[in-house]
């Protein structure tokens, strides 16, 4: 692919010059056809021919650049049917042949546009379209004021579908604008350099169509013009988007935000203007309209956006008082620790205990786990607080080895504690303080955490089973695994999701049957969470099962509840 672009940067560079040439040729007066009509074409013709060419020989994008080569080709081709018209004396009326070719360009080109904001147009905020829809409005309500008298007083003589023809076209043109400003904000740094390109021919079209709208109602158009030099830019700046270097990281998603808040503002900014306008001037009704229609557009959209930033800084307020409650529930002894016992599938013994959190409030409310974990998580006192279950979990189960039950301990970490580089030595410290032997804790990570592609997951896993520490993969089946990247990681263990065994005698089965025969394929110990009954039981030791934990062996004991249990566990 480099000869092709090396190819295009060379075209680009000579087409840079050519205009320049064509430019100083119509200052100083040439007129020669060779520079007013061939040169022109030329101009038109061959980056279009160009961003054809990206779409054929570039996989990336292709549609999208199909669609803008298409619409760019008969937005040429329309040109070639006046330029040519001229050449040979022929007479043009308003509309023509032309005008079909440049009407039909503007459905590809605004196809073409949906399809490059495809990859981010899902996930961009309702209050964005809004946004573009004002900022539309405010351009288009000031392109009409500027050009609508004059198309009204019509000196030209035009017929009234004329007049709306060319009357069309800077205001399709202030559409296409808007969506390439608000595309090259949402977009964000990297991917905003196409639609700025594209933006700027945008803006070209608008100033070279009002100039030939102008023109047309003045009675004073003609085949080939002066203001016919702006044109050029339109198909070159596509071309140059269409060719420039890419970068080979992905466009991030920006999302907007103050960017095309500040883009309706201004649209809305010259919407208002042009209403103060209107009681000194004679400002065109559609204009006003246009204008009036904007700035409701703003309003609609700024009231969306304010609405959801407050909505977000509510949550954001809930959730930093719920961390609180939780770092003083912590503090104040509300949090306790139960235990959950894992027992072998064949023959019923003990081998285990899974530590869970829980939190009951002075007033007796219990707190279940999902309403404030997900919170802690994003918060600094997740390292903390799992420090202080790992230490208490760690202390129990030292108690249970003294009376002679050495069983092994199960403890959960979240996702966001595998980036904390010193884990592995906090987890140590704990082991050493509690004098527990690091080959009986097990700490259960979650499927997408353990097939995360980060390097400091990696490192924080691989230092904690070199101390000797047994890791699990929590909830598997629920996620999406690489086996690859499973293999990878130095994993002991695969915990079945609850939600696959509590239905494996309808459809499930497989699912459970192929998850242990997965794991026993990579020499890792299987556990079944969620056995409600005795068959599920069986089922699960006709399968091979290892180890299994659910209701049915046990509910989930407070410390000194899980001590007596172990003394005459249900299954033994």
């Amino acid at each position: 692919m480099v000869p092709h672009r090396q190819l295009a940067r060379a075209a680009m560079i000579a087409s840079g010059t050519i205009i320049a040439a064509y430019w100083a040729a119509l200052v100083f007066g040439v007129e020669s056809p060779l520079v007013t009509h061939w040169t022109y074409l030329v101009l038109l013709t061959v980056p279009s021919l160009a961003v054809v060419a990206r779409a054929v020989l570039v996989a990336d994008d292709r549609l999208a650049w199909g669609a803008l080569g298409i619409g760019l080709v008969a937005w040429s081709f329309g040109s070639i049917w006046q330029v040519i018209g001229n050449l040979h004396g022929v007479t043009l009326t308003f509309p023509n042949v032309a005008d079909g070719f440049w009407l039909a360009s503007y459905p590809f080109v605004f196809v073409a546009c949906g399809l490059f904001a495809r990859p981010w147009l899902r996930r961009t905020p309702k209050a964005v379209a809004l946004e573009t829809l004002a900022v539309a409005l405010g351009a288009t309500a000031l392109a009409s004021a500027a050009v609508v008298p004059w198309v009204n007083e019509n000196a030209g003589a035009m017929s009234e579908l004329a007049r709306v023809v060319n009357l069309y076209y800077p205001l399709a043109d202030c559409g296409l604008l808007a969506v390439a400003i608000i595309g090259a904000i949402v977009a964000g740094r990297r991917g905003a350099h196409t639609w700025m390109l594209l933006a700027a021919g945008a803006l070209a079209l608008v100033i070279g169509d009002g100039l030939w709208t102008l023109a047309a109602a003045n009675g004073t158009w003609q085949p080939v013009m002066g203001s016919n030099a702006i044109f050029p830019l339109w198909p070159a700046l596509a071309a140059v988007a269409a060719w420039r270097p890419r970068s080979v990281a992905r466009p991030s998603f920006f999302g907007g935000g103050a960017g095309t808040h500040a883009a309706a503002l201004i649209a809305a900014c010259t919407s208002i203007g042009l209403l103060i306008a209107n009681e000194w001037l004679s400002i065109p009704a559609a204009s006003v309209i246009l204008a009036a229609l904007g700035v409701l557009a703003t309003a609609q959209g700024t009231g969306r956006a304010l609405a959801f930033s407050l909505r977000n800084s509510l949550e954001v307020a809930r959730e930093r008082d719920l961390v609180d409650d939780v770092r003083d529930a912590m503090d104040n002894g509300e949090l306790d620790l139960y235990f959950q016992p894992l027992v072998n599938v064949a023959d019923g013994q003990v081998v285990g205990a899974e530590a869970l959190l829980r939190w009951r409030r002075p007033d007796g409310v219990f707190v279940p786990p999902d309403a404030f974990l997900p919170a802690v998580e994003r918060s600094d006192l997740m390292g903390p607080l799992t420090d202080w279950v790992i230490d208490r979990a760690l202390a129990a189960a030292s108690g249970w080895h003294r009376s002679g039950r050495r069983i092994g301990l199960s403890v959960n970490l979240a996702t966001g504690n595998l980036t904390e580089a010193d884990l592995p030595g906090r987890v140590l410290t704990a082991l050493r303080r509690n004098e527990f032997p690091a080959h009986r804790l097990t700490l259960e990570i979650t499927e997408t955490a353990a097939v995360e592609d980060n390097a400091m997951t990696g490192h924080v896993l691989r230092a904690l089973r070199e101390l000797g520490v047994e890791l699990s993969v929590d909830d598997f089946g629920t996620g999406h695994s690489s086996l690859m990247r499973l293999a990878d990681f130095p994993i002991s263990e695969l915990k079945v999701d609850r939600t696959f065994v509590a239905g494996m005698h309808d459809a499930e089965r497989p699912i459970v049957a192929t998850s242990i025969q997965l794991g026993q394929t990579l020499g890792l110990r299987v556990v079944a969470e969620g056995v409600e009954d005795q068959r599920t039981l069986d089922a699960l030791e006709a399968l091979g099962c290892d180890l299994a934990q659910g209701y049915f062996i046990s509910r989930p004991l407070s410390a000194v509840e899980f001590a007596g249990w172990l003394n005459h566990p249900a299954l033994v």
